[in-house]
């Protein structure tokens, strides 16, 4: 059997035993492919500990870990094994302040036409959730520079983590962060999802005057950040945001935003304009009604009122998803 059809069969049989890890053999088959020398295979192996939360596959899971840190461009390309098992290590809620750490500081720099490219940014995200969690007397401070990386991906992973650790001192660095923003929209809806969360009274005003504001990438993420926060006092923000904004793509964005609420008072406004509103609008509220179709009662109601609408699709409520 060729190196790449050994491969190919060890990973066929990772597939199998994803749909039952408790299998005859099973056990053993991780536990190689989470010592193997294949990035791949350990990332797979890791993936199916974590999903199935097999608790006893830990030490497997830090020797790995740490075997990738090393020479880890060669025998870690973009960091796929340290990834997944950082992320197995947050799903059974290992606590483990050194190993985190050392991943939100990892940084790899790989090949790429023209320069390099540091790969590590997604782990240094997942790391800063296993810092939080971990809950080591520098949290702060390692979640501070992280805010400060160069990477969006793992400012957006700090922002979150700051949120989780909820530690006395961390919405002040999410409100210098709120002030002096950031180039990328989605590590400031992070920012502004994270504050939300932490201190949702003073933090509300902030971000709906941000919302309405002149660049409207940044202003869009205002607006779901506000949706995502399912904070009743949202909802009159959200309605006046869009009552003013004059592009008509952030006008759909603040329905998005308002049928994310998922409460009652929201979903009776969106009805509303979709009963009631011009063709445009009641248009764009069907659309952000479809939020609500797993849920029978009100999918039924949404159904009823776009038929009256002859200026509708025929059938523009989108059927449930099927189950999993």
């Amino acid at each position: 059997m060729s190196k790449r059809e050994s491969f190919e069969h060890d990973l066929a049989r990772l597939t199998a035993i994803r749909a039952d890890p408790q299998q005859p053999g099973a056990a053993d088959e991780l536990r190689r492919a989470l010592a193997a020398r294949s990035n791949l295979l350990t990332a797979r192996a890791a993936e199916i500990v974590g999903e199935w939360a097999l608790a006893g596959y830990v030490p497997e899971l830090v020797a790995a870990f740490e075997r990738f840190l090393v020479d880890a461009v060669r025998r870690d390309p973009t960091c796929a094994a340290k990834v997944a098992i950082a992320e197995a290590l947050n799903r059974l809620e290992v606590r483990d302040a050194d190993l985190f750490r050392r991943g939100a500081l990892h940084v790899q720099p790989e090949p790429i036409w023209g320069g390099q490219e540091d790969t590590a940014a997604p782990l240094r995200a997942v790391c800063a959730l296993g810092l939080a969690r971990s809950d080591p007397p520098d949290t702060l401070l390692a979640l501070a520079v992280l805010l400060a990386d160069p990477e969006a991906d793992a400012r957006s992973g700090a922002a979150r983590a700051i949120a989780y650790a909820a530690r006395p001192g961390g919405a002040a660095l999410l409100w210098y962060k709120a002030h002096v923003g950031d180039a990328e929209p989605a590590v400031m809806f992070e920012c502004y999802s994270a504050l939300l969360a932490l201190e949702p009274e003073p933090a509300i005003s902030l971000v709906a005057r941000l919302a309405g504001g002149d660049d409207p990438a940044q202003a869009e993420a205002a607006v779901l950040a506000l949706g995502s926060s399912r904070l009743p006092a949202a909802l009159p923000l959200l309605i006046e945001l869009r009552a003013t904004a004059a592009d008509p793509g952030l006008r759909r964005t603040t329905l998005t935003a308002i049928a994310t609420l998922g409460n009652d008072e929201a979903f009776v406004f969106l009805l509303g304009l979709l009963t009631g509103g011009p063709p445009r609008d009641a248009a764009d509220a069907l659309s952000a009604l479809g939020l609500f179709r797993d849920d029978e009662r009100r999918r039924r109601k949404v159904e009823r009122a776009a038929r009256r609408r002859t200026d509708l699709p025929a059938d523009p409520v989108p059927t449930p998803r099927p189950e999993r």
